[in-house]
């Protein structure tokens, strides 16, 4: 039973001193939270030594509720467009996404994944909601083994020791009654007792293995047919799994439920019943007052991606609107155009200080003050864990030990003081601060390195390269 303590650890929304974690990599488990003498006092001859961190803060592990690990491979590689294109935006970058999913080998998929995975662990993500589309061949052909793709992305997350939800996702139509284009063929699920069938399998797949869970993921109503929402969230009730779902991206996206259905998306999803505690809305980036107040009643998750909305061209979460209304936010990469969580969470409150032209925004009551960084840091970490309901995200007994060391004498923490540390890792700080990772209870890296730094990334870099020729 190894016994961490550092200097400060992050418990009920502050830094304190004195303080040990006590966890069990058997259970991967935490067992105590108590003070260095208290826990010294009652260890057993046998047990683990109390490891000191010195220099150290820890928080619990970061969680990022949204990712497409293929992506990573583009990265960089839309940042242009045609001399004679008078406009670049989200549906001209998804075509280029397409081309570039359309000549990935499963083999690649592991490589890529496994290196977007292990730079999320090494930036402080203990935790991925991987949204996995990627099911067919480049053809639209089905493997001998349906879920193949699947389990070469949940490989890749094992082989690097990060945490797991893998979020399958139904992809029927091209757009709201339309066929598949082309470069969408590899998304296809085209049945849905199949995809349903294909889902529970993996979650049965998953019990036996403690980093992994499965969640269940209709693509977006332009992408899934009404009539699947009900049948798919009543499997994620009967596993007790997430439910996400990509909502309200665009405007197009928005204009077109419309025209179908004589609704907005939030309004539709409120019609078949699915905004419950399993629901996840990503994005959310196009709201009217009446989604808003959906979307802020108690039970479901908003999941912004702030580094791709903005990337993309997307436009802004209404967060402040959200949040007073009651929602719950989590955040994730997406298209991983960063991966960077404390950047995830400051553009949050940045973006909301464009909009208002005002500072200090999406705060929350800290003792005789209003304060940014407790909000921000409980989006990131306890806003991710119930996005993908897992008792993470948080340092108390009984919770999953996933946590996050940081660097006290990182230059970008120069000055800081107790009550400074805070802001200054959430509005401030590059995520190289992170020096360590645990998951599980295991440390998977140490000193900002993991043990497959130059395997992944040689690997990486070799896909990379075939895509640029």
């Amino acid at each position: 039973m190894p016994t961490l303590v550092p200097d400060l650890v992050w418990v009920q929304g502050g830094f304190r001193r004195g303080l040990g974690i006590e966890f069990s990599a058997s259970t991967g488990r935490i067992l105590r939270i108590a003070t260095a003498g208290e826990l010294g006092a009652t260890s057993t001859p046998d047990a683990a030594p109390l490891l000191r961190l010195a220099n150290r803060a820890l928080l619990p592990g970061f969680v990022n509720a949204h990712s497409h690990a293929f992506q990573r491979v583009i990265r960089g590689r839309g940042q242009w467009r045609p001399a004679d294109d008078s406009r670049s935006d989200f549906w001209t970058w998804r075509r280029a996404m397409y081309e570039a999913a359309l000549t990935l080998s499963p083999d690649e998929i592991f490589d890529v994944s496994r290196f977007c995975f292990l730079e999320m662990l090494c930036a402080g993500y203990t935790t991925v909601g991987e949204f996995h589309y990627m099911h067919r061949d480049a053809s639209g052909a089905a493997y001998a083994v349906p879920s193949e793709l699947a389990h070469r992305v949940i490989a890749a997350a094992e082989a690097v020791g990060i945490r797991i939800v893998l979020l399958n996702v139904a992809y029927v139509t091209g757009g709201i009654g339309q066929a598949l284009q082309r470069e969408q063929q590899r998304f296809a699920t085209p049945d849905l007792d199949a995809w349903l069938a294909e889902t529970t399998a993996l979650a049965d797949f998953a019990r036996a293995r403690p980093l992994l869970t499965i969640g269940v993921a209709p693509h977006s109503l332009r992408a899934v047919p009404r009539e699947w929402l009900q049948p798919a969230n009543a499997l994620s009730r009967r596993l007790d799994a997430p439910f996400h779902m990509h909502v309200s991206e665009q405007p197009a996206e928005v204009t077109a439920v419309l025209e179908a259905w004589g609704r907005r998306p939030v309004e539709v999803l409120a019609e078949n019943g699915v905004i419950d505690d399993h629901l996840t809305a990503v994005h959310a980036t196009h709201l009217t007052f009446r989604e808003v107040e959906l979307l802020g009643t108690p039970g479901p998750t908003v999941c912004a991606c702030p580094t791709t909305e903005r990337d993309l061209g997307d436009g802004f979460l209404p967060g402040k609107e959200l949040i007073e209304a009651g929602a719950r936010i989590a955040l994730g990469t997406d298209s991983q155009t960063l991966i960077d969580p404390l950047g995830e969470m400051r553009l949050l409150e940045y973006h909301e200080r464009l909009r208002r032209l005002r500072r200090v925004v999406i705060a929350a009551s800290e003792r005789d003050r209003i304060a940014v960084a407790p909000a921000l840091l409980a989006m990131g970490t306890t806003g991710g864990a119930r996005s993908l309901r897992l008792n993470a995200g948080i340092l108390e007994p009984g919770a999953l030990a996933d946590f996050v060391a940081v660097d006290l004498e990182h230059r970008a923490l120069e000055g800081w003081a107790d009550d400074t540390l805070d802001a200054l890792l959430a509005l401030c700080a590059p995520p190289d601060v992170v020096s360590d990772v645990w998951v599980g209870g295991v440390q998977r890296v140490q000193g900002g390195h993991h043990r497959l730094d130059q395997e992944s990334a040689t690997a990486f870099r070799t896909v990379a390269r075939r895509l640029s020729v």
